[in-house]
């Protein structure tokens, strides 16, 4: 009995002493894990599958795409800098009521000290720099060009177009304009211009009508041009381009959108099914390297940018409808 008895504990702490082995084996950062196909990958691969498995959305959300649109917009409520100092003098509120002393101090001083540092250019523009800088323009003369899709977000309040009658521009102008620049360098392309609408309660006219009235203003030929009125998000705007362009094996297409939001189009044109795309970013709100200090309105207007391509590329890569986390 004796010697059965130590048989098995010596068996047991064997096992023990070799699953401990493998888990640091696992953990360790210069190990390869097996793929199912035969392949070898590193550790930080699938560390960051699992942390995407950990914060995958719910199913319901994914799928619904209303739900996720509305989501989406009232998430992004709360990355509006301004709100910041309300929502930590909120926290501190709380925290005085309930007597957490330690975090009602701390949310006090970044109520008061936050919108301030938003001010520091170096630091307030470094995330939205870092965006810009992922793609530089290209160089298309020696590329055959089969199309140009242009992302909306270009156009002003479509109450105001309607009531006013006369269409309007956002901030995102450049996005049509350099559009348009490069389909008349390739009159025989077909154009899209896709987005309807990204508010959630739209009135007026939609982004397609401001946009088909803006090029007949402009008397751009509208035999090639395609004006998609169904998406809401750049994922849609992927998906419905993909669509109606129906591009042929080969093909290249030009991708024209703000210069931060192009990384999210990217991986959404990725994670859609496009292949052959050409990114061709503009709408640039940085210099490529740092040249100002201190600007309180700009370093709000660049905190409000980056965190909201930061917070919409997370989002996308969450829901699988980006290919990367920062394409």
């Amino acid at each position: 009995m004796p010697s059965r008895f130590c048989k098995g504990m010596c068996l047991c702490v064997s096992r023990h002493i070799t699953t401990m082995n493998n888990s640091m084996r696992m953990c360790h950062p210069c190990s390869k894990t097996s793929r199912t196909d035969g392949t070898r990958e590193g550790h930080g691969s699938q560390r960051w599958r699992d942390v995407r498995g950990l914060l995958r959305f719910s199913p319901a959300i994914v799928k619904n795409k209303a739900m996720f649109f509305v989501l989406s917009k009232t998430l992004a409520v709360l990355l509006e800098p301004l709100a910041h100092p309300y929502i930590l003098l909120c926290i501190a509120a709380l925290a005085r009521l309930v007597k957490q002393r330690r975090l009602f101090r701390y949310a006090l001083m970044a109520a008061l000290m936050l919108p301030l540092l938003y001010g520091f250019l170096p630091v307030s523009e470094a995330p939205l720099r870092y965006l810009e800088n992922r793609y530089p323009v290209p160089q298309l003369a020696d590329k055959r060009i089969d199309g140009i899709i242009i992302l909306g977000g270009h156009t002003g309040s479509g109450l105001v177009s309607a009531t006013r009658q006369q269409p309007q521009q956002a901030s995102g102008a450049d996005r049509l304009t350099t559009g348009l620049a490069l389909f008349r360098q390739y009159p025989d392309v077909v154009l899209i211009l896709s987005g309807r609408s990204g508010q959630l309660q739209p009135t007026g006219w939609n982004e397609a009508e401001i946009s088909r009235k803006l090029t007949e203003s402009l008397g751009v030929p509208q035999l090639n041009i395609i004006y998609e009125d169904v998406s809401r998000n750049t994922y849609q705007n992927a998906v419905q381009s993909l669509e109606r362009a129906v591009p042929q094996p080969g093909s290249n297409w030009v991708l024209v959108t703000s210069a931060a939001h192009m990384p999210r189009a990217v991986g959404a044109f990725e994670a859609a099914g496009w292949q052959g795309i050409i990114p061709y970013p503009t709408d640039y709100k940085t210099t490529p390297t740092i040249t100002g200090l201190y600007s309180l309105p700009g370093g709000i207007r660049a905190t409000r940018n980056w965190l909201h391509e930061w917070f919409g590329n997370t989002v996308y890569w969450l829901t699988g409808r980006s290919t990367r986390l920062i394409p």
